[in-house]
């Protein structure tokens, strides 16, 4: 629920140039993850990973740096909230065109979206993208 709710925050916010959500109705692939994405009852269920790209890697790293509540990290998927910085830590060893070719941008950013009080979540994000 957490990341739906702050992938729509995110969505509306114009210092975010772009966003991945699959939950997101205007995510290319929305319509499969819709049908394969589903909780135990059946009903459609996202996950808690979200990518957004700022629009270059100064901007990505000062965002980072001013986050409160989400922690640092190159493996994503626990109970609390990370961030990871793909060009310059999972794939920081993988040349710059190669990676723009990927979609792997400097100014991407994952989102491990975790069980906090989500109105505490977006008030960091909020928070740090205004500082950008």
């Amino acid at each position: 629920k957490n990341a739906m709710i702050i992938a729509k925050e995110l969505n509306e916010n114009n210092k975010v140039n772009k966003i991945y959500y699959p939950g997101l109705q205007n995510h290319p692939q929305h319509n499969l993850a819709k049908k394969q994405q589903l909780d135990p009852d059946g009903k459609s269920a996202f996950g808690g990973m979200i990518s957004i790209e700022l629009s270059n890697i100064e901007k990505a790293r000062k965002f980072v740096k001013n986050l409160k509540l989400f922690i640092l990290a190159e493996s994503l998927g626990g109970v609390e909230s990370l961030v990871c910085h793909p060009a310059s830590m999972t794939h920081a060893s993988i040349p710059k065109n190669v990676r723009v070719k990927l979609g792997i941008t400097d100014g991407l950013l994952r989102l491990s979206i975790g069980i906090e009080d989500v109105n505490d979540l977006i008030s960091d994000l909020k928070e740090s993208l205004n500082k950008i």
